[in-house]
């Protein structure tokens, strides 16, 4: 007789999420499908449900679970270095493209939508709160912080453009530097 396989919802939650988080990141939300995600990570659907809720929950807890850029920023070297490591091309080796582009695939649900609009909020504010600039009057300076991250990640990962794909966290460390300072320069 097979002995009975062990049951670990701690290892069988993880693989969900990571299973989510990639088809999230490569199909968007609307074109990831429950079943797939469920067959990735080698369980039966009904865990998804009962560890998330919904796709919808499955999105959000992999949204919260995604690395988040200035946890580690304090200060405005810490934000380029930041910025540096994560839009490098050693950052993500488990995936094919970036994880943002999980924030950037068309839902179609007004819930999921305000969940990106939230979490590229966020990293807008902690652009400002890292670099010291008062965010009632820069928000729109770190919010093009952020989109010009995200449009590295894309052109990076998405269209593998040359030699940006490739870039190190020390080659992109000094030109992230300055456009930090030409957009967020230091106020006397």
């Amino acid at each position: 007789m097979p002995t009975p396989r062990r049951r670990d919802a701690a290892a069988t939650r993880r693989a969900l999420l990571e299973a989510g988080r990639k088809r999230f990141t490569r199909l968007g939300y609307e074109r990831t499908t429950l079943r797939d995600i469920a067959a990735d990570a080698g369980v039966n659907l009904a865990l998804i449900k009962r560890y998330f809720g919904s796709k919808e929950g499955l999105l959000k807890a992999a949204l919260e679970d995604a690395p988040r850029f200035g946890d580690e920023a304090r200060d405005r070297t810490a934000v380029a270095d930041a910025l540096a490591h994560q839009l490098s091309r050693e950052a993500w080796p488990d995936f094919d493209e970036h994880p943002v582009l999980m924030l950037l695939r068309v839902s179609g649900d007004a819930q999921v939508d305000s969940l990106r609009r939230k979490a590229l909020l966020d990293f807008s504010h902690k652009v400002l709160q890292a670099t010291g600039a008062p965010a009632d009057e820069r928000l729109l300076e770190a919010q093009m912080v952020v989109a010009l991250g995200v449009g590295i990640a894309v052109v990076r990962s998405a269209v593998g453009l040359q030699p940006l794909r490739d870039a190190t966290a020390e080659e992109l460390r000094a030109p992230l530097t300055a456009i930090l300072d030409a957009l967020l320069p230091v106020r006397e």
